[in-house]
């Protein structure tokens, strides 16, 4: 039991250490320094980014690469996870597994442990947890952050909180403890965004997402090229 704990952590921690937004920024953006971009906010306002994932290669080159960084992502977490689950049906180590993979993402060995946020690799191992998950309460997340709270971060962001409510109804304590988990590495990694975000928002400087078009065009990875002007 504790050989394949280690096993499983240490491969998925490797795995989700691989960097597919330098690997595409590599070719797409070969003289850019991904290590820090500035992020449009609705309004027109910007914040520093400082991470190297789907968001910053969006950001910079529009929809079209940042989805490609991003599905990379989400499949880097997604198989293992899965592969585990289908190896060890009846054990928590698929949920091992896909916490790893985010912590690997978020603080690659490969790169000075300078990686993304864990979005992605997030939305990934989940599908391969609970993949009704990642519907319900997106859409349930989102629908509340735009019509209730009107602000887009917690349009974008309400429904991998609701995780943990949602693995309180339907999960056990592993189930719990990996939406915690999960949730805990996300918040910390986005620390310095989220102060940005709040000081552009106290200085009333950021745009109300005030309908579902803006809130589909308004996360920062769509850059200048929004999906619907292409």
């Amino acid at each position: 039991m504790v050989g394949v704990i280690i096993l499983v952590t240490v491969a998925g921690y490797l795995l989700g250490s691989i960097s597919f937004a330098r690997m595409v920024g590599s070719r797409v953006l070969p003289d850019a320094d991904l290590s820090t971009t500035d992020l449009q906010l609705p309004g027109g306002s910007t914040i520093e980014y400082g991470g190297v994932s789907a968001t910053s290669v969006g950001a910079r080159t529009g929809p079209k690469w940042g989805i490609v960084v991003g599905v990379a992502d989400m499949l880097k977490a997604f198989i293992p996870t899965l592969v585990v689950r289908l190896i060890w049906p009846d054990e928590s180590y698929h949920l091992i597994t896909a916490v790893a993979v985010m912590f690997g993402h978020n603080y690659p060995v490969f790169y000075r442990f300078k990686g993304g946020r864990g979005q992605s690799p997030l939305y990934g191992g989940l599908l391969a947890v609970d993949w009704l998950a990642l519907p319900v309460t997106s859409v349930v997340g989102a629908a509340v952050g735009l019509f209730v709270i009107r602000d887009m971060f917690f349009a974008y962001l309400l429904g991998q909180w609701l995780l943990i409510p949602w693995f309180i109804w339907r999960g056990g304590a592993p189930e719990i403890a990996y939406a915690v988990a999960i949730n805990l590495l996300f918040a910390i990694a986005t620390i310095p965004e989220f102060k940005g975000y709040l000081a552009k928002r106290r200085a009333g400087e950021l745009k109300q997402v005030a309908s579902w078009q803006d809130f589909k065009t308004s996360h920062p990875a769509m850059g200048t090229g929004r999906l619907d002007e292409e």
